[in-house]
């Protein structure tokens, strides 16, 4: 039988009724993790392109928590306008340049999966002129469609495919001596950087990272090469990240709260009904990778009293005691995208990757062929998964 010479990818097919069941019902979250995608033949409207879009290859393919709280049914609805479906998934993208003819043919590019005015073709908007495209007013533009991302647009598929298309202006080379596996933290990376630049830092030196899943190993690395000074702390609950994260650039790193940390927070005293324990001091700066109640909770209440709390871990539906917030006059920082240097902050990326020092190769546990996707899937619930990537 011959073998097709259609690309392949992997759509998630959006299915309301099995997405309630799944928030309804949290066991058949994992249990149906799998059954909204497809392995199937790719198709796409190339006339409906613009100009500057160039064809890749999709080397690596990283799978993101964002990814997976989508195909748990978790994902919020407040982005659906935003967002479009059935689509094929994958943001964290390293890919090759197979456009004919093209500077940067045959080159390994990471993608910023952006899709502001630019990207669709359109005259800039106000956001877009401001360098925010992050804030693009026209993601739901009836032109392109919907879609904030390459990954979550109907039309334009994302790296979990054998074939994709992407502005070549939103391509940023990597050097050949860059493993794949370090190339595909590139878009994670930027997200960490855009977030680390949202923090006042001047007054900030004891850092605590509560998560060490690949953004928050990222934050560790990232943190501790470019603020070396600051007492750096990580919560990690397994041992293999735990180890990761001190080679990351941990300094102390613990399973949660404990008597440890009495000297940046002071003495605990025990909380009433459950609630958190109260200490009088903490850390300058809690970077909080982790989307859970619990980790937001903990970010605000081991946090000093006019301090930092950044959000990096995408935290959807929880319900929380805000009173740490406004008791201790928080900064509560909330991130997305790449911050207003755009696919600059991408070119950064690459510049420190390149410099950093840390086994960043090492986030990456699991790979897996596209077509293997319900091994993967089955992978990345074990607690030795760190990173699991997806490959043509």
């Amino acid at each position: 039988m011959a073998e097709s010479t259609q690309p392949m990818a992997l759509r998630y097919y959006l299915r309301l009724g099995r997405v309630l069941l799944q928030r309804s019902v949290p066991r058949m979250g994992q249990r149906w993790l799998t059954a909204n995608l497809r392995w199937e033949p790719l198709a796409v409207d190339q006339p409906m392109l613009p100009d500057h879009w160039v064809a890749l290859r999709p080397l690596m393919t990283g799978i993101c928590g964002s990814d997976l709280a989508l195909l748990r049914g978790h994902s919020s609805p407040y982005l659906a306008p935003v967002t479009s479906f059935p689509a094929v998934l994958g943001h964290e993208i390293v890919a090759e340049v197979i456009e004919p003819g093209h500077p940067l043919y045959g080159q390994r590019v990471a993608v910023d999966p952006t899709l502001g005015c630019q990207a669709r073709g359109l005259p800039l908007c106000e956001a877009c002129q401001d360098g925010r495209r992050d804030d693009c007013l026209r993601r739901a533009d009836p032109g392109l469609g919907p879609g904030i991302l390459l990954g979550y647009h109907q039309r334009l598929p994302g790296g979990w495919s054998q074939k994709m298309w992407a502005p070549a202006d939103q391509l940023v080379p990597v050097p050949e001596s860059f493993a794949l596996e370090r190339a595909v933290l590139v878009e994670p990376a930027a997200i960490v950087l855009a977030g680390l630049r949202r923090v006042h830092w001047e007054p900030v030196s004891t850092v605590l990272v509560i998560g060490t899943g690949p953004l928050g190993l990222l934050a560790l690395a990232f943190i501790r090469t470019l603020y070396p000074s600051v007492e750096l702390v990580a919560f990690s609950r397994y041992p293999r990240q735990a180890e990761l994260a001190r080679l990351m650039g941990a300094q102390t790193v613990l399973p949660g709260p404990d008597r440890t940390l009495d000297a940046i927070t002071g003495q605990p005293s025990p909380g009433m009904w459950g609630a958190p324990a109260y200490r009088p001091r903490g850390f300058d700066l809690t970077v909080v990778t982790a989307g859970s109640a619990q980790a937001v909770e903990q970010g605000m209440t081991l946090t000093r009293p006019d301090g930092q709390v950044l959000l990096l871990g995408g935290a959807g539906h929880v319900a929380l005691d805000f009173t740490p917030l406004w008791f201790r006059r928080l900064r509560l920082i909330g991130s997305y995208g790449y911050g207003p240097s755009g696919t600059d902050t991408f070119h950064t990326v690459v510049s420190l990757l390149t410099l950093m020092q840390q086994p960043l190769e090492a986030l990456v546990t699991h790979r897996f062929p596209l077509a293997d996707y319900r091994e993967a899937f089955a992978r990345i619930t074990q607690r030795d998964a760190i990173k699991v990537v997806l490959t043509p």
